[in-house]
């Protein structure tokens, strides 16, 4: 390797370590962290030194988290859990200014909790809709709200956003689910020229099937036509989806996305939507025919 080639890399090394110490004794506020892709995000926070607030509902969950956390990191990795209703204002509210009052401020939100009911709109209540709503879009924007003042506060904090794969593509069956995941993606763009002007790095992720509590919950629970069109998916690991997401906070980048298969679903429902629901909707009749259902 050349001289030029040997300063070349050290430059790059040394760029690439200040965008990690960004991070480093800053305190980190993930919603949904007691499982799956936020406490596989916490992993690699703590990873970078981060000082690690975890909030989800169940106390034991929570624990546990942290004990997994201490046992892959080290017992000295700073882990505080805090148990909460996402979907309650009040709740969420207090537990950010918990966390930028007491701690010393609030320098990340990653927004990951969430809960999925798929179901056939006939057969899904308005009630079922709403809590889904609720829990997903509501309780991360009270989150943002409450976070806004502390994150503009902190020297370049940043805010993270959960989307889905279901967050660009609608399909049978997330008829409460998806347009929640739209609603984030939506905000995340907004934000993103508002959070410049305050010093905020906004990210957002798009996972496809990821292997959580919340897919098993999903496949037991989703409509047969649903499945038709997800079980040629590829299952990536919470790992996975979350070494994209924090590098992806890492270098500032807005969208992240999980795999090539992911990123080209969303480039033919761009370019070309009538391929695109020709598709799908042939997925689908094949399935009602193998059933016997015209």
């Amino acid at each position: 390797m050349s001289l030029w080639g040997v300063f070349r890399d050290l430059w790059l090394e040394g760029r690439n370590q200040l965008k990690r110490d960004r991070f480093r004794r800053q305190n980190v506020l993930i919603t949904g962290g007691s499982s799956g892709i936020g406490l596989a995000t916490a992993v690699e926070f703590g990873k970078l030194g981060a000082n690690l607030f975890l909030a989800a509902r169940h106390k034991d969950r929570l624990a546990a988290a942290a004990q997994k956390i201490k046992y892959r990191l080290g017992s000295a990795v700073p882990v505080v859990t805090l148990p909460v209703d996402v979907g309650a204002r009040a709740e969420m509210e207090a537990v950010v200014h918990r966390v930028g009052q007491q701690y010393g401020g609030l320098h990340t939100l990653i927004n990951n909790a969430g809960m999925v009911l798929p179901a056939l709109l006939a057969d899904q209540s308005v009630e079922d809709m709403e809590r889904v709503m609720q829990v997903n879009f509501w309780g991360m924007l009270y989150a943002v709200k409450a976070a806004w003042p502390y994150l503009t506060a902190a020297q370049h904090g940043h805010l993270g956003f959960v989307s889905s794969v279901a967050g660009y593509l609608g399909l049978i069956g997330y008829a409460s689910y998806s347009p929640t995941k739209f609603a984030i993606a939506g905000l995340a763009e907004c934000l993103r020229m508002e959070a410049r002007d305050c010093g905020i790095g906004v990210t957002v992720v798009y996972p496809p099937d990821t292997d959580t509590p919340l897919l098993a919950y999903e496949r037991a629970q989703m409509p047969l036509e649903t499945r038709a069109i997800n079980q040629t998916a590829r299952v990536l690991s919470p790992e996975e989806v979350a070494k994209k997401f924090v590098r992806g906070m890492i270098n500032c980048r807005f969208e992240v996305f999980c795999s090539f298969e992911t990123r080209l679903y969303r480039w033919i429902r761009t370019l070309a939507p009538r391929l695109y629901f020709r598709v799908l909707d042939g997925v689908v009749a094949r399935d009602r025919r193998k059933r016997g259902i015209s």
